[in-house]
């Protein structure tokens, strides 16, 4: 469980940050940890309780207190990203502001520059390297030890649905039985019309990898592979977070936080990042907002 580092697929090094963006920490608690609001032990936050909406409304005011003061000291900076369940922060486009400055504010508690991630490399080994048989036949082969009832949010390139490991689909990044959410979480997805659609096979391999179905037939080039690949909890359903759409070779921290919130708030038992960068360790935010949804429990891969 983790955020793990890694190189881009093509061998070349990856760049490390964003040098005009900063994910900015202000002070108090996300909804993960707050006393107020984070959840028992096996339990998710209870986005209905008067409790989570009374505080979601404090952080709310205090990034608007945040807002205000960059209108006064910063006004070149712009707020383009707003977070609260795994940090409590924000996402700036510094427009030629310096880091310095951002951090004088006082309902700030730290900023960095967004790091930069890319696909990590992969390979695709047998089920049985990984005991995932054994696995299967310790629970009894019934469809909860192959993932039945677990939903894996797959924060990648994107998935294919017209794979035939996801069953029936017409669309590359659309939805259906197997495939319950496809979304696009990229600064500007909305300027550049980017879709969920899986437009690098990266995504759509690893969401292979989580879940193809059980005994899929598979060819390649027209010849049949010799055996029904499947993926290691066949029976689990997926999401489509998309954070590299189209041609993008690299997604920012902010990206990949909302990505991972929108996951949590729709229930998601598994969050997969199949991603590499080179960041700054155990103070790194997006590390922080990791492991503050692993003590809320949702599993982050």
């Amino acid at each position: 469980t983790g955020l793990a580092g890694g190189q881009p697929t093509d061998g070349a090094s990856a760049a490390t940050v964003d040098a005009g963006s900063a994910l900015v920490q202000l002070k108090g608690a996300p909804l993960a940890t707050s006393e107020k609001t984070r959840p028992a032990k096996g339990k998710r936050i209870d986005f209905s309780s008067n409790a989570v909406k009374s505080y979601r409304a404090q952080l709310s005011e205090l990034r608007n207190e945040f807002k205000q003061w960059l209108r006064q000291n910063a006004p070149g900076a712009r707020v383009n990203g707003e977070f609260d369940i795994s940090l409590n922060a924000v996402s700036v486009e510094l427009n030629g502001t310096k880091l310095g400055t951002i951090t004088g504010a006082p309902m700030v508690q730290s900023a960095q520059l967004q790091g930069l991630y890319r696909p990590a490399g992969h390979d695709d080994p047998d089920l049985e390297l990984i005991h995932a048989f054994e696995a299967w036949n310790a629970g009894g082969g019934a469809p909860a030890a192959k993932g039945a009832g677990v939903e894996v949010a797959i924060v990648d390139s994107g998935i294919d649905t017209r794979h035939p490991c996801f069953g029936s689909g017409s669309t590359n990044g659309g939805t259906n039985a197997k495939v319950i959410f496809a979304g696009v979480f990229h600064m500007k997805a909305r300027n550049q019309g980017y879709t969920p659609a899986d437009e690098n096979g990266h995504g759509t391999h690893v969401a292979g990898t989580v879940a193809c179905n059980e005994h899929t037939p598979a060819t390649f080039d027209g010849v049949d592979i010799p055996y029904d690949p499947s993926g290691v909890a066949p029976a689990a359903r997926l999401g489509n977070f998309n954070v590299f759409p189209a041609d993008v070779a690299s997604a920012r921290s902010e990206d990949i936080v909302d990505a991972l919130e929108e996951a949590y708030e729709r229930g998601f038992d598994v969050a997969n990042m199949s991603l590499g960068g080179r960041q700054g360790g155990v103070n790194d935010l997006l590390a922080n907002a990791v492991d503050n949804l692993d003590a809320a429990n949702m599993v982050v891969a």
